[in-house]
């Protein structure tokens, strides 16, 4: 295969110099030279002689050279690793290592994936908000709760759970369940009360919750949110998420290429990157600023990308060739960059150009062209595309998100669209290829002139096994092995390789065309590689009287060639292509020519071998088809990621428009719907509080009566748990966050109070009842014995004993008695009338109290869900004018893009002219009769030119270039109607 040399590098860096001049490397160090040095002394004569140097070519020369000293180290590196690095992969390793923070975050990027490393900065920003969310609880229970309940905590029932241990202790079902969940946990925690129980119960309720909120949210997002969060214990992941953000801005702002951020997902690569860092002294600062002259900056494009396939040595040789010249070339670089501002100039330059040719053909000017181009684009470009920053609510609507994410990926393959230009290519290459022993060795002695026979094959035996290359002018030529080798394919490999990477081919035919042979050539033929095929006469001219009768009757020897031609155009047409030009030609005469003592008769062998046709023919071919192919695999290069672009942007752009003017149409009516549905919400729930209000004050005197026992405390805690205000808060939260998450939104840090104990809302006194009937009964006694007593003290038993003759006992003893006793009664009425009003007040304070208490209650639960109302309604209203915000954020971005695609469209237009134009002149056309041309994909490819002109266009191009543009080319009027049918089938192929 060919090998770039120091040679080959000195003439593609003054190509890039002098490419606005149309110049190309094919044209060789020598006449390269020449022009630039004509080009210093043009510049001179017409008053540039003060022209100030480009002031950067030696250094960014020295900086490409550099960088591929360091590709050439990140290579050794990763070998001695047991890593094997593509010369691409060694670059992306470089972009990689001259990042900043690329060391601090190598540890956090272990096992992420490459789809993580691709994602949108929008789909982060999700998984930023959204994942902690979803894990803090996760985290929260995890580190509140005793290891060891993890274990079976899933048995107990969470829900029943927390109202059994709501009540007090000594309820035989607050008993139990505690003993339930205690046997889940360590025996350490037997301590705990019931309060602290219910806590820890609410933080695994809070866990099993967001496990499943979890869940359901990777189930609608990217596996790689998973490498974020990959465990709900462990939580989220901020350093990864910190290393991802890092890596996505990195390429979103072109200083790393995707492709070489993919490689921080290798465990190896990064391996590389880390010893790299420690080991060698490769530079780790962030790129450098962009070329302030347009001459340096084709040399930052177009340098790296040639040096990078060469040896240190001959880098180094290059640097020192190019350090001794660097006046010249600075001059040079000058004047490149003012030849368009100086009239006089650039018509002494394009005098220069004219006379200016080299042996393949005429330059090619379309490079200068097409990088112009891409360089105006770029600049376009960059000075549009800027980071947008949005809102925390943004990544809450998916149809914002999906715009943004759509929007950002446009961005990020315009950018790479717009990146460097293919490298410059250098000579031309032809490869000389087909069957084993057809005498291609021979043909390429003959071709250099080299008279030595070693190589040339002898009888059966084939001599070339590997590619190898030669040069010839400003070609390189590259010997083939042969095909249809009866012992292996592999020759057919070195050779097949050979051909796909050479601008054109020779096939060398000899005596028949086999089945194997015809696929090859069939092959080639079909690819659109031009193609000269040589057939290889081999009448025996090893002694000097066969080659005198050669010399003197050269058509016996060519007599069969006319049917070899016949069966050239068999297998070509068999496959529908048009035959290539088929020459005739004794190789094996010419290179005997070489060898001869007799000049005279070398010089009539050589003619007559037909060999001088071949050269000339070649020749042509190089001029006519090569160059213009490889102009068009240039364009291509250069053309084929913005068409991509633009067609992607011509796909999405209107989808991404359409749901941009959805959410501005939609974002008004969904507010007013999430607003109305939170006042309803809250209405509805508030009615339910009332009612609930008006039923606790029915149940009040029952719940009074029963508060004078000493378990008044727990039926007063029982009553108030029974009224289940707290499930009113709890479900107005849950229809406000199902209201939203209906609508793929979230609500955040809602209003809450300080949790009160059940018996503060009453403080109640022991009821009087209680002592009622003991104090009745002291009161009843009391009285007695003031009777008893009073009946002593004035004799009234004596005097019972002693009228007993006379009058009825009973009756005296009444009469005796009676002031007494009523007095005892009147003692006892006062005492129950007392306890009485004391239990009646007890009643009314108890009751008065109690009303107040669930007043205050009510009111509080009341007020609480006011807050509720008026947090949520709050929200609502931020989260919409921050997503309007975003919207017209997003707008912006997107009519840049838009914009953008306009742009990009006018330079693949302003690249196909270019190219059209080119190969117009190469067909003998005037390039300035194409006045503008378009690719479409019904037509391929639309050419618009003068109604006096059409016939000639479509001659010039048509005819001889078909097959190059496009297979279909159609060829119109200014007006725009086409002016004739476009040619359909296939031309010279």
């Amino acid at each position: 295969m060919a090998v770039n040399d120091t040679a080959s590098l000195r003439a593609e860096m003054l190509a890039l110099l002098l490419e606005p001049l149309g110049v190309d490397a094919t044209a060789g160090l020598a006449a390269l030279l020449r022009l630039a040095k004509d080009v210093d002394a043009a510049a001179q004569a017409c008053g540039c002689a003060g022209l100030p140097p480009s002031g950067s070519t030696l250094r960014r020369v020295s900086e490409a050279v550099a960088a591929c000293a360091e590709e050439h180290e990140l290579v050794r590196l990763a070998t001695a690793r047991g890593r094997t690095l593509t010369p691409d992969g060694a670059g992306f390793l470089r972009e990689l290592m001259r990042l900043e923070g690329v060391r601090s975050h190598l540890q956090a990027l272990e096992g992420v994936p490459v789809e993580a490393l691709r994602a949108d900065l929008a789909a982060v920003a999700i998984a930023e908000r959204l994942l902690p969310g979803v894990l803090e609880p996760c985290r929260r229970a995890d580190q509140e709760w005793p290891k060891e309940i993890w274990r079976s905590i899933r048995e107990i029932d969470v829900e029943r759970a927390l109202t059994d241990l709501s009540r007090r202790l000594r309820t035989r079902q607050a008993a139990d369940t505690r003993e339930l969940v205690l046997r889940h946990s360590v025996s350490a925690a037997r301590d705990l009360r019931n309060r602290d129980l219910v806590t820890r119960l609410e933080k695994v309720r809070d866990f099993f919750t967001a496990e499943k909120s979890y869940e359901a949210l990777l189930s609608a997002r990217p596996e790689w949110w998973r490498w974020l969060g990959p465990d709900g214990r462990s939580g989220f992941r901020s350093d990864r998420c910190a290393a991802l953000v890092w890596a996505i801005k990195a390429r979103d702002t072109g200083v790393v290429s995707g492709s070489a951020l993919d490689m921080l997902a290798d465990d190896s690569a990064r391996a590389v990157i880390e010893h790299g860092l420690v080991t060698t002294p490769l530079s780790t600062t962030s790129s450098l600023a962009a070329p302030a002259t347009s001459s340096a900056a084709r040399l930052v494009a177009g340098l790296p990308a040639v040096a990078s396939r060469t040896d240190i040595s001959e880098l180094r040789a290059f640097e020192s060739w190019y350090r001794k010249n660097v006046e010249l070339f600075d001059r040079v670089a000058a004047a490149m960059d003012v030849r368009q501002t100086e009239p006089g100039l650039r018509e002494a330059l394009q005098l220069l150009v004219d006379r200016f040719a080299h042996s393949s053909g005429a330059v090619d000017a379309s490079r200068s062209a097409c990088r112009d181009i891409q360089s105006r684009l770029r600049t376009e470009v960059e000075s549009r595309l800027q980071r947008t920053s949005y809102s925390a609510h943004a990544v809450e609507s998916e149809d914002l998100v999906g715009a943004i994410s759509h929007i950002g990926a446009l961005e990020r393959e315009l950018r790479a669209a717009v990146r460097a230009m293919p490298a410059a290519r250098g000579r031309l290459l032809v490869a000389i290829a087909g069957r084993t022993k057809s005498g291609k060795t021979t043909l390429r002695k003959a071709l250099t002139r080299d008279a030595d026979r070693t190589g040339i094959g002898q009888g059966a035996h084939r001599t070339t096994r590997e590619t190898s290359a030669f040069e010839l002018g400003s070609v390189t030529c590259l010997d083939t092995p042969g095909f249809a080798a009866k012992d292996d394919d592999l020759d057919a490999h070195h050779a097949r390789a050979a051909c796909d990477i050479a601008d054109a081919v020779i096939w060398n035919y000899a005596d028949t065309l086999r089945d194997e042979e015809s696929a090859e050539l069939q092959r080639l033929l079909l690819s659109g590689k031009p193609l000269l095929a040589v057939v290889n006469v081999k009448e025996r001219v090893d002694t000097p009287d066969r080659l005198q009768l050669f010399a003197q009757r050269p058509e016996r020897a060519f007599a069969s060639a006319p049917g070899h031609a016949v069966r050239i155009e068999q297998v070509s047409r068999a496959v529908g292509v048009e035959p290539p030009v088929v020459l005739a030609v004794h190789s094996g005469a010419a290179h005997e020519a070489l060898s001869t003592g007799d000049r005279e008769l070398g010089d009539r062998a050589l003619r007559a071998s037909r060999l001088p046709e071949l050269e000339q023919s070649l020749a042509r071919l190089l001029a006519e088809r090569a160059i213009p192919l490889r102009a068009v695999r240039l364009t291509e290069g250069v053309r084929a990621p913005l068409a991509a672009f633009h067609d992607r942007a011509v796909e999405e752009l209107s989808q991404i428009g359409l749901a941009l003017d959805e959410l501005e149409r939609s974002a008004p009516s969904q507010r007013d719907a999430l607003l109305e549905a939170f006042r309803i919400a809250g209405q509805k729930t508030r009615d339910r509080l009332e009612a609930k209000r008006h039923q606790a004050k029915e149940r009040l005197p029952d719940v009074v009566r029963e508060l004078g026992g000493m378990d008044r405390a727990q039926r007063w805690s029982d009553f108030l748990t029974g009224l289940e205000l707290e499930g009113l808060v709890s479900s107005l939260r849950d229809e406000f966050e199902e209201e939203m998450r209906k609508r793929e939104r979230v609500l955040r840090g809602q209003a809450s109070t300080a949790e009160q104990q059940d018996d503060e809302y009453l403080r109640i006194q022991p009821c009087p009842d209680a002592t009622v009937g003991n104090l009745s009964t002291a009161a009843a006694k009391g009285a007695a014995t003031a009777l008893l007593n009073s009946l002593a003290a004035h004799g009234i038993a004596k005097k019972l004993a002693t009228g007993a003759s006379t009058a009825n006992p009973a009756v005296v003893a009444a009469s005796y008695a009676l002031d007494p006793l009523v007095g005892a009664a009147k003692a006892v009425s006062s005492e129950v009338d007392r306890l009485r009003q004391a239990k009646d007040k007890w009643k009314a304070e108890t009751t008065a109290a109690a009303e107040a208490g669930l007043d205050e209650l009510f009111n509080s639960v009341e007020a609480q869900l006011a807050r509720i109302v008026h947090d949520a309604t709050k929200q609502v209203d931020d989260q919409f004018e921050a997503q309007a915000a975003d919207i017209r954020s997003t707008r912006k971005r997107f009519e840049r893009v838009r914009r953008l695609r306009s742009s990009v469209r006018s330079a693949l237009d302003a690249i196909d002219l270019v190219l059209a134009r080119r190969l117009l002149a190469l067909a003998g056309g005037d390039p300035a009769a194409i006045r503008l041309v378009r690719r479409t994909p019904g037509v391929e490819l639309r050419v618009w030119t003068d109604v006096s002109r059409i016939a000639e266009v479509r001659a010039r191009l048509q005819d001889q270039f078909v097959d190059v543009l496009s297979e279909r080319i159609e060829i119109c009027s200014e007006s725009g109607s086409p002016g004739t049918r476009g040619a359909s089938e296939r031309e010279g192929r």
